[in-house]
């Protein structure tokens, strides 16, 4: 499994350690031998930088496995981002928002830390949706 960045700050690596993938990074698309999970943040700019990942990813012949929308914020999802989210639901088989967690921010190591119970149902969605057999944390 491959995560890849459709922008800065989206979220890559901390979704990489959660699920036990490869990091990409800012992801060039291209054919990879694994699935491609790509992920932006859930405002307005992030769906576009998705929207534009997304369409070249499907360019080179790649077909990301899934589009992971992070929470940017303990408020609602902008409407802009929401609204342009419905297009891509065309180009890519699956959506899974991740909500934003806010006592990460005081934390040094996070993920060392029990899991919050909307992570863990929004990552069993991604499993479900992706590859029932990926590692469990």
């Amino acid at each position: 499994m491959i995560v890849a960045g459709c922008h800065g700050g989206a979220g890559t690596t901390t979704i990489a350690q959660l699920i036990g993938a490869y990091d990409a990074g800012v992801w060039p698309p291209r054919p990879a031998p694994y699935p491609v999970l790509l992920v932006a943040r859930g405002t307005p700019q992030g769906i576009v930088r998705a929207n534009w990942w997304l369409r070249a990813a499907r360019a080179a012949g790649v077909g990301p496995a899934a589009l992971i929308i992070v929470g940017d914020g303990p408020w609602p999802e902008p409407r802009l981002a929401t609204l342009r989210l419905r297009m891509l639901h065309g180009l890519v088989p699956t959506v899974v928002r991740l909500p934003y967690i806010p006592h990460w921010r005081y934390l040094d190591q996070p993920l060392q830390h029990p899991l919050p119970k909307k992570l863990i149902h929004a990552l069993e969605r991604l499993r479900a949706a992706v590859q029932p057999d990926f590692p469990r944390r």
